[in-house]
């Protein structure tokens, strides 16, 4: 008999970081440095490195990157770990899918570890834009929306080699504070390299969507595809596509999109059933949470087993603490 599980989650408004924050890393510190040092302290690149990567791709975190190092009492390590960059490679699973008809929305399942997961769904205003975001590596972003409609989600793309370039989740964080449109994040994803596989999907305000598949070893490929999984390309086999059941999920995707009796409401529904909704919890691949996304209505809801459902928007967000049971 599987064990029964716990997750906390938070649902945290913070507009600059500052105490939450800094109680959040001081709660986190200990696992991070642990996964950051994984591979032996010399597999990660130096702190000059770390900062000419950041002035060279992303040069206006650079002052936010400063403020957080100085938040933590940080020192090398810290801002190594911090900038996100050549970080300890990691896999997920997820599925996401963007819905075009009438009312366009964004939604995923988010498929990992419970134990590895941060569960914090953060409302901030770092460069002028408000942003509400589930975060990841401290500063980071699984998936989240903007004020001016724009909303992203990562999947893993399979493949688990890895190279040089940035931790995809710093990077979702830079298109939500500095990009409006599909267009400026696609522009951003080709611009930046990552160090592992990942596929993002992207939907703005005007109903516009990509999803691009991300490789360090190849150019980005971007199409108007609405939906991705864990893997890239049409026919791509390997261990973890397999393992996550990443081509059933495709299909129950395509499936349920192009269906002309599929409501929106069925279309979310369809993410709290197999093989959409993974429980293989123990394993580390688990859904962990649903999040709906809705561009025009600035809104969001967030779903998780057992009906427990969030409904958040830049309009109205009301911080709480919980728990939720797999």
């Amino acid at each position: 008999m599987s064990r029964v599980l716990q997750k906390r989650f938070r649902f945290v408004h913070e507009d600059k970081p500052g105490i939450k924050w800094a109680q959040f890393y001081a709660e986190s510190a200990e696992s991070y440095r642990r996964w950051f040092l994984k591979e032996g302290e010399f597999n990660r690149p130096s702190f000059h490195q770390c900062k000419k990567a950041l002035q060279t791709y992303m040069p206006e975190l650079l002052p936010l990157w400063e403020t957080m190092i100085q938040l933590c009492k940080g020192g090398d390590l810290e801002a190594r770990l911090l900038s996100l960059y050549c970080p300890t490679p990691y896999l997920s699973g997820c599925s996401q899918a963007a819905w075009l008809r009438y009312n366009p929305i964004l939604v995923r399942n988010y498929d990992y570890d419970p134990a590895l997961c941060e569960g914090r769904i953060l409302r901030s205003r770092w460069h002028n834009t408000e942003v509400i975001a589930s975060t990841d590596c401290l500063w980071g972003v699984l998936d989240g929306m903007n004020e001016h409609g724009l909303a992203v989600s990562l999947s893993f793309g399979g493949k688990e080699q890895s190279g040089e370039g940035f931790g995809i989740p710093i990077i979702l964080r830079y298109i939500l504070e500095f990009c409006r449109t599909t267009t400026e994040a696609v522009a951003v994803l080709r611009r930046i390299p990552t160090h592992m596989s990942y596929n993002v999907t992207v939907l703005d305000a005007y109903s516009d969507v990509a999803t691009v598949e991300l490789c360090p070893t190849t150019t980005p490929n971007v199409s108007r595809k609405p939906l991705a999984v864990n893997q890239q390309g049409e026919f791509e086999l390997t261990n973890y596509t397999l393992f996550s059941r990443s081509y059933e999920r495709k299909q129950i995707l395509i499936d349920t999109l192009y269906d002309p009796l599929t409501t929106i409401e069925s279309f979310i529904n369809a993410f709290e059933y197999a093989p959409l909704f993974a429980s293989n919890y123990e394993n580390g691949f688990g859904t962990l949470y649903t999040a709906i996304y809705n561009p025009q209505l600035r809104a969001m809801e967030y779903r998780w087993p057992y009906h427990t459902r969030v409904y958040q928007s830049f309009q109205w967000f009301e911080a709480a603490d919980f728990w939720v049971t797999y």
